[in-house]
């Protein structure tokens, strides 16, 4: 299993702890209706694009608004919140650096709008660190579609075959199977899933990363 050449990283849930953030988000929004979501409904949308996660929350919930504008100001919150500092997961800051040194491509594919990627990586001091950036809006179907990380490998000119990808949630881990790429799970959050058997390895921290598979 040996050989691979670029590394393709999730962001929330990989890079920093920043999962509950969105339930958080999604509750500001909300609480102006005297509606909150539950934590448990929040673990199934783990992954989720904006879209899907509004379409449910409308589905289920039916705040008194209109769409758009809950969206609108879910944009706003996120924003803010993510902009707020916070250190990197363990391990994160190290692999980066060592697949730098070994001039090993590294890319961010994230379900976050653009605007929430680029607070979130100034936000950890990791803006830099990444060759390519991709986000949900940049694909037509979000995860569990491979498009994304089909669309990542692309931009780096490396087979999907030959890309790792770590990520955190289910969602995440189809769309990567999905593209054919080998997938870890890391359980490093505090939103940390199970091991999920459609994952090729599972990881309790960045720090375990088997570099053998680079070589």
């Amino acid at each position: 299993m040996a050989g691979f050449r670029a590394v393709i990283f999730d962001m929330d849930g990989v890079l920093a702890d920043s999962e509950p953030l969105y339930l958080q988000g999604i509750n500001e929004v909300l609480k102006d209706f005297g509606l909150a979501i539950t934590e448990e409904d929040h673990n199934e949308l783990l992954g989720a694009a904006v879209g899907p996660t509004w379409d449910f929350v409308f589905e289920k919930y039916s705040p008194p608004a209109p769409y758009d504008e809950c969206v609108a100001r879910y944009d706003q919150t996120m924003v803010r919140l993510l902009s707020r500092p916070r250190d990197p997961l363990p391990g994160v800051r190290e692999l980066l650096s060592e697949l730098t040194r070994r001039g090993v491509p590294r890319a961010l594919a994230s379900s976050s709008w653009p605007n929430w990627v680029k607070a979130l990586l100034e936000s950890t001091g990791l803006d830099g660190c990444f060759d390519v950036t991709v986000s949900s809006t940049a694909v037509e179907n979000g995860k569990p579609a491979p498009d994304i990380f089909l669309s990542t490998a692309k931009a780096l000119h490396v087979e999907p075959a030959q890309c790792i990808v770590l990520e955190d949630s289910r969602t995440g881990v189809l769309a990567s199977k999905a593209a054919g790429m080998y997938t870890i799970q890391v359980r490093a959050a505090s939103t940390a899933l199970p091991p999920l058997p459609e994952a090729d390895l599972v990881l309790e921290r960045l720090s375990d990363f088997p570099l053998s598979l680079l070589d």
